[in-house]
């Protein structure tokens, strides 16, 4: 075994995870992060940003399909889609699959990023990237929702973690989610990338779901398990005028046609809840995240 090769995940100061490698498929760096892309024997090939996994072939159906399908479902008749960030492009696949969308926006920072996965990663954009709806931007998420002036059915905010230095800090914050808010249309909904549900760390998961309540009427998050992340992950609905837990949508879903390897009817029926230690952990972490107050990953 003295020729193994390991790719270590040195996100975390207490915790190392190795993914055994059989080789390296990309590594560089962009203007905004480092970027490795490695094959690894368990879960296939994954992406990694400044050292933390963010997608693996084996099963970045189970976070993309949390992501897209429950806002979309969830909205009686989404036309246009907005998707903050999702450089890997299975975001923007999982939202073509629905005929009835003609217009998707996305909003990316990382030009370079982009590029280097519809080179190594396209299995996960599946042709997505060259959808005639798709309309591509590289631009700074928040900048380019401020000066918009059109709306959107559904939001999806796709971000990294927000760690040191990274420009995805200020998308978690009250003032962004303002910004959603009147880029969403009357019976909008969105979705975040809503952190880990980790019992030790908890505290950004709480603050933003507490951030979000100052904002809009509904807000409701749902775990995910991802096994290439070793960790329970979690999703953000928000809503401004829709009840979400008023909408059955694993009947949705039945009445859709569409390709799905996660999610099914019945198991959507109970999707949208956490467990207990989650719903404690709002109340102790009640502070908002602001632009003057942001939140950082904690490592």
């Amino acid at each position: 075994m003295s020729d193994t090769i390991w790719f270590a995940e040195d996100g975390a100061k207490n915790v190392i995870i190795r993914y055994r490698c059989l080789q390296t498929v990309y590594s560089g760096r962009s203007r905004f992060a480092r970027i490795d892309i490695v094959d690894t024997a368990e879960y296939g090939r994954m992406l990694f940003l400044d050292g933390i996994a963010q997608s693996a072939a084996q099963d970045e159906f189970i976070y993309h399909e949390s992501l897209v399908h429950p806002p979309m479902l969830m909205h009686p008749n989404p036309r246009s889609v907005c998707v903050i960030g999702g450089a890997e492009g299975a975001t923007i696949r999982e939202v073509s699959k629905y005929p009835q969308v003609s217009r998707i926006v996305m909003v990316d920072i990382d030009e370079e990023l982009v590029g280097i996965c519809r080179q190594h990663l396209s299995s996960w954009s599946e042709g997505a990237y060259d959808d005639h709806r798709l309309e591509l931007h590289f631009a700074d998420g928040r900048r380019f929702l401020e000066q918009a002036e059109e709306t959107f059915d559904v939001i999806i905010v796709d971000l990294s973690d927000p760690t040191e230095d990274s420009p995805a800090v200020f998308l978690f914050t009250r003032e962004f989610y303002q910004v959603i808010f009147r880029r969403l249309s009357p019976d909008g909904i969105a979705c975040f990338q809503g952190e880990d549900l980790q019992p030790t760390r908890l505290a950004l998961h709480a603050r933003m779901v507490n951030t979000l309540s100052s904002v809009f009427k509904w807000v409701v998050s749902y775990p995910c398990m991802i096994p290439s992340f070793h960790e329970m992950h979690s999703l953000i609905l928000a809503s401004k005028e829709l009840d979400t837990r008023t909408v059955d949508l694993g009947h949705r879903l039945r009445s859709q046609n569409l390709d799905l390897h996660y999610l099914t009817p019945f198991f959507l029926q109970g999707l949208l809840c956490v467990p207990g230690y989650v719903e404690r952990a709002y109340a102790q972490h009640p502070d908002l995240i602001t632009d003057d107050r942001p939140s950082l990953y904690q490592v």
